[in-house]
C-alpha cells in the first residue's frame, strides 16, 4: 500500500456512486438506493448519479430539507430514465437495451464530474441485478460493485403453481440466466476490475464463487424503512381467537400466493383466520378465482394497490406475514414486516432465507408444491394455537432487524471501500 493510499483511508473519501433508482419515500429498488447513499454519506462525501423518475427529485429535496447538512455531503445528479416495469415484463430485451444506454450516459456524466472532482473511488450500487454492471469499471480508480443479486432461479418443479404459460416463461428465463451468468462479457470485465465485490444474498455469493471463483462480502441490499411509522404490538394476542395473516407483493406467478391460499384452505376447521392480500397484477383474477374454488373467499380481503404507509399499517396489524415467493433478492416487504415486529413465515430460499431465523419466524424447505403447502399449513396452525410463541417471535423480529440497520450496513460497506483501496494496484 502506498503512502497516498494510506492517507486516503484516513479521510472522507470523494466517492462517485451510480444508483439508477433512488427515492427516500418508496420501497424496493428506489428505497434501497436512497437508503444506501444517505447512510454512506455519514462517512464519505458522495456524488450520486440517479435516474429521474417517479418524482424522486422532489422527494430528495424534501429529505434534504428534513436533514440539515445532508445536502453538503450528498450531491445528486439526475438523468431521465425512459424505461419502466411494463416494458420489462412485456419486452425484456428492450428494457435492458434502454437501461444499458442509460448507463452509458451515466458513465459520460461520471467522467465529466471526475475531471472536476477527482474521485477516490467509484461504486456501482444499483439496480441490484448482475446483468447490468454499468461502466464505472472503466475508470482507473478503485471500483466497488454491489450489492449484486439476480442469480437465483424459480424452482421449475413448481410448475403446477406457476401455470403452463408462466412455466414456459420461467423455464426460458432460467436457461437465459444461467448462460448470462457464465458468459456475459461486461459482467466478466466488471468482476475482473472489482476491487470490492458485494453480493446481496448467500446464494448469490455461492453462485459467483462456483462459476467465476470470485468471492464477495454478503450485505443485504435493502434494509428497514428510514422512518418506521408502525410497530406491531402484542394487543390481545393471548386472548384473540382469530389469526390475522398478511401477504403483500406484485401479483405475478413467481410470488406464488397460491401456495399460501392452498395452505390456509387446509387449516383445521376450528381455526379462525383472516388473510389480508395487498397488491395487484396480472395474476389477480386467477388468484381470486382460486379462493372461490377453495371455499375461502370470505376469509380473504383483497386491498389492491396501496401507498406504502397504508400497506405497512395493514401488515403491522397482522399476527404473521407469510411470504412464499419462489424468486427474490432480499425482499423489502420482509424487512418491513420484521421492523414492525411481525413474525415471518417464508420459504428457505433466496434473500428471505438470510433475513429470517428461527428466532423471528419459520422457514419452509423448498421441496415440492404439495409438501410446501402442507408445511405452510402446519406452521400457521402451530402458531394459531401457540400464542406465547407468536409473541416471542414478534419480540425477536424487532431485535433481528437491527442486524440490517442502515447504519450497520453503511459501516460494513465503508470497510469494503477500505479493502478496495488496499487491493487496488496492490
Amino acid at each position: 500500500m502506498t503512502l497516498t493510499q494510506n492517507r486516503t483511508l484516513n479521510k472522507r473519501l470523494k466517492v462517485l456512486v451510480v444508483a439508477a433508482a433512488a427515492h427516500p419515500e418508496k420501497g424496493s429498488e428506489p428505497g434501497l438506493g436512497w437508503g444506501w447513499v444517505e447512510a454512506l454519506s455519514t462517512y464519505h462525501d458522495l456524488w450520486v448519479i440517479s435516474g429521474e423518475r417517479e418524482g424522486n427529485r422532489k422527494a430528495i429535496e424534501r429529505r434534504f430539507d428534513e436533514l440539515p447538512g445532508l445536502r453538503e455531503r450528498l450531491k445528486v445528479h439526475f438523468i431521465p430514465r425512459p424505461d419502466g416495469p411494463r416494458i420489462e415484463r412485456v419486452i425484456p430485451l428492450l428494457y435492458y437495451r434502454r437501461y444499458r444506454k442509460w448507463h452509458q450516459t451515466a458513465y459520460q456524466l461520471a467522467a465529466e464530474l471526475h475531471r472536476g472532482v477527482h474521485f477516490d473511488l467509484v461504486h456501482q450500487l444499483n439496480m441490484t441485478g448482475y446483468r447490468e454492471p454499468g461502466y464505472l469499471w472503466k475508470f482507473d480508480l478503485p471500483f466497488v460493485w454491489g450489492p449484486v443479486g439476480g442469480t437465483a432461479n424459480v424452482p421449475l418443479r413448481f410448475a403446477s403453481i406457476l401455470g403452463p404459460r408462466e412455466f414456459l416463461y420461467h423455464a426460458a428465463k432460467v436457461t437465459t440466466n444461467n448462460l448470462q451468468l457464465r458468459f456475459h462479457r461486461r459482467v466478466r470485465r466488471a468482476l475482473m476490475k472489482a476491487a470490492g465485490f458485494v453480493t446481496s444474498t448467500s446464494d448469490t455469493r455461492a453462485a459467483f464463487l462456483r462459476i467465476h471463483h470470485k468471492d464477495s462480502v454478503v450485505l443485504a441490499d435493502t434494509g428497514p424503512p428510514l422512518q418506521p411509522k408502525f410497530l406491531h404490538t402484542d394487543h390481545d394476542k393471548a386472548s384473540s381467537d382469530e389469526l390475522r395473516l398478511s401477504w403483500s407483493g406484485l401479483h405475478i406467478s413467481r410470488k406464488a400466493l397460491p401456495l399460501l391460499l392452498c395452505a390456509v384452505a387446509k387449516l383445521p376447521k376450528d381455526t379462525k383466520w383472516h388473510l389480508d392480500i395487498i397488491g395487484d397484477g396480472p395474476m389477480t383474477f386467477a388468484w381470486k378465482k382460486l379462493t372461490r374454488k377453495l371455499g375461502i373467499e370470505a376469509q380473504c380481503t383483497w386491498h389492491g394497490w396501496l401507498n406504502r404507509d397504508e400497506a405497512n399499517r395493514i401488515v403491522s396489524q397482522s399476527d404473521i406475514f407469510v411470504f412464499p415467493s419462489l424468486h427474490e433478492g432480499m425482499p423489502t416487504v420482509v424487512m418491513e414486516a420484521l421492523s414492525m415486529g411481525v413474525p415471518v413465515i417464508c420459504l428457505d430460499h433466496c434473500g428471505q432465507a438470510d433475513a429470517v431465523t428461527a428466532e423471528c419466524g419459520i422457514k419452509i424447505p423448498v421441496t415440492t408444491p404439495q409438501t410446501v403447502i402442507k408445511d405452510l399449513s402446519d406452521a400457521i396452525s402451530y402458531l394459531a394455537v401457540n400464542r406465547a410463541e407468536l409473541i416471542r417471535l414478534s419480540k425477536e423480529a424487532q431485535r433481528r432487524i437491527l442486524a440490517f440497520s442502515w447504519e450497520h450496513k453503511a459501516q460494513s460497506m465503508v470497510r469494503v471501500y477500505e479493502t478496495a483501496i488496499r487491493n487496488w494496484r496492490k
